[in-house]
């Protein structure tokens, strides 16, 4: 789990459901589009988690951590989690609406807080995140970022603790972005979330040393590819992040172009959402790969993009997160909003015209090798350099990943270099080799016992063996039609595993039989489906009408251990091995 995912979790965790006068409210924020207003749900759901928030501070002046936020995760505070809770505490103590309006008590937590950063930010003026980074300049810039949007709220607000509270976030941004100005990066992202906090404290500010960084930095070009992907193709995290970023440069410093790719991205991104709110996160290249997340930090993306284009189907995905953060606050709500929509009025009138959103398409995108499909309520992904190359769903039943393994000389996880689109249909394979080696020839110059420093290539090599293995995903009325063939070497034991989302129960369908055996479930003949409530997706081979079941060895050596969690289901055999299986998916 990244800083940001923590973070935002914690930040969102034990919202509970709107309750009839929450929603009477909301109504009453309704605009012309029918969509439930954000901003009115943000103070809702911000001011619902207060309690716990406060339960979660350090308030022993003593201790060490004084001021900070306890991380349930970790047991300990770090300045990343004190700035957003700061940033969230501060919007309410500024909201004239909300009930924490001025509150006395609360203008002491947010000192004390406050206080917690002063103490935490070291004499080069950066800050740690204790669970990697150290005198981190990019940790820093996340923590500018917040800081920079409370003291904006802060420049409004007259009170007395707002004046003092000014004057000392100033002094810890002045130092914050001078090291970050003088500062490196780890990854991709970080170049732009150094950009978005030097250039929020040029907007509070000003200082002709931040804007050379933020051009050095920009010099090298926004890593946004064609497909609207960014390098670290991280659809969960990192995307977000710089959207986010980009967006607070282009706004702060006048220079729209910046919006550019931030634009592509979020195009791109209607096609990489689930119909049930779930983002795709299959092929990231980082730590949100393979998990389960929601489209909630795009929200603001999508709104603010939607006002300023006027762009109708950013406007209508910008409506479908914000009533998943109402249904689902525990998962992604609009808590961190608020300060966000209370430096935007111009959200608060919006007038967009919606368009519907695609529902029914096949895209590849060729620069991030990754094809979504979608047709109504089935959605799938097809990806190569991946074990888990494939998935689907539709409604409830989820199909979380397709892998084929073989016992191959302890390497026979199959997993494809590359993807070959024809038409509708999508070709993966892997071409594996392994030989025996002979002895070393006489004045090989290698007089060594250690076998680890023995040079194998100067070894001939014997009794060569391959094994190639073919994979065709085509589309076929509601579902998938895939080949699996390999050939080579014969009697290798091989698999082909289904794996879905546990909730549901795996049974054998009309005519079809199953059996349990080593942890997984084997499909000896017919079909076999996976049912959740009314969804269901049916498993089962085409031209015979028999399931395969040659062996019983679930886990085949060199294979992928077992998916944690997930319900397998298996069909086995042994090379040569060519079967057509349909994957197909009905909702009563």
């Amino acid at each position: 789990m990244d800083r940001r995912q923590f973070v935002q979790r914690t930040a969102v965790t034990g919202l509970g459901l709107l309750t009839s006068g929450d929603l009477a409210l909301i109504a009453q924020e309704r605009g012309d589009s029918g969509g439930v207003r954000d901003h009115a749900l943000a103070l809702i759901q911000a001011e619902r988690r207060v309690g716990q928030v406060l339960a979660s501070q350090i308030v022993d002046r003593a201790h060490r951590e004084a001021g900070g936020f306890i991380a349930p995760a970790f047991g300990f505070s770090y300045p990343a989690l004190v700035a957003l809770e700061l940033r969230n505490l501060g919007a309410l103590y500024c909201h004239e609406s909300s009930r924490f309006h001025q509150q006395a008590e609360l203008a002491g937590r947010i000192s004390l807080a406050i206080g917690n950063l002063e103490r935490e930010q070291h004499e080069d003026g950066t800050i740690d995140l204790p669970t990697t980074n150290f005198h981190s300049p990019p940790d820093t810039a996340f923590v500018v970022q917040d800081l920079v949007l409370l003291h904006r709220l802060l420049l409004s607000e007259q009170s007395a603790p707002a004046r003092e509270w000014r004057e000392r976030l100033e002094r810890f941004l002045r130092r914050a972005a001078g090291a970050i100005a003088g500062g490196g990066i780890h990854t991709p992202n970080h170049r732009w979330v150094a950009c978005a906090a030097l250039a929020g404290c040029h907007r509070l500010f000003g200082d002709p040393l931040w804007l050379r960084r933020i051009d050095a930095w920009l010099a090298e070009g926004i890593d946004c590819n064609a497909d609207g992907e960014y390098t670290e193709l991280s659809n969960a995290i990192y995307n977000p992040v710089s959207n986010r970023s980009l967006m607070t440069v282009a706004e702060s410093l006048d220079r729209p172009a910046l919006l550019e790719p931030v634009r592509r991205n979020l195009e791109m991104m209607l096609y990489c959402i689930h119909p049930d709110g779930e983002v795709v996160t299959d092929y990231s290249r980082r730590q949100d790969r393979l998990t389960r997340a929601r489209a909630s930090g795009y929200y603001l993306h999508y709104r603010v993009m939607s006002v300023r284009d006027g762009n109708g189907r950013m406007a209508t995905m910008a409506d479908q997160i914000l009533a998943d953060a109402a249904r689902r606050p525990n998962d992604g709500s609009m808590a961190n909003e608020l300060s966000e929509f209370m430096l935007r009025p111009e959200l608060r009138e919006e007038r967009v015209v919606r368009a519907p959103l695609p529902v029914s398409y096949v895209r590849h995108f060729v620069g991030s090798n990754v094809v979504r499909i979608r047709r109504d309520r089935l959605s799938a992904t097809i990806v190569p350099r991946s074990s888990r190359f494939f998935s689907m769903r539709s409604g409830t039943a989820i199909l979380e990943a397709v892998r084929v393994a073989s016992a191959f000389f302890g390497k026979g996880q199959f997993i494809s270099g590359s993807l070959d689109a024809d038409g509708r249909s999508f070709r993966l394979h892997q071409d594996l080799e392994a030989a025996y080696y002979q002895p070393l020839p006489a004045g090989a110059g290698i007089p060594e016992t250690d076998w680890d420093k023995l040079d194998r290539a100067k070894r001939e090599r014997s009794h060569i063996c391959r094994l190639s293995t073919k994979i065709t995903l085509s589309e076929v009325e509601r579902g998938f039609e895939m080949v699996v063939s390999a050939a080579g070497t014969d009697r290798v034991p091989i698999v082909v595993e289904f794996w879905f989302r546990p909730g549901g129960r795996i049974a054998a369908a009309s005519g079809g039989e199953i059996a349990a055996a080593n942890g997984s479930t084997f499909l000896l003949s017919g079909s076999a489906e996976y049912i959740d409530g009314k969804s269901k997706i049916v498993i089962g081979p085409i031209d015979n009408g028999q399931g395969r079941a040659d062996h019983r060895w679930s886990q085949v050596r060199g294979a992928e251990p077992p998916l944690s969690d997930a319900l397998p289901l298996t069909i086995a055999g042994f090379t040569p091995f060519e079967m057509k299986i349909r994957m197909t998916a009905e909702t009563e």
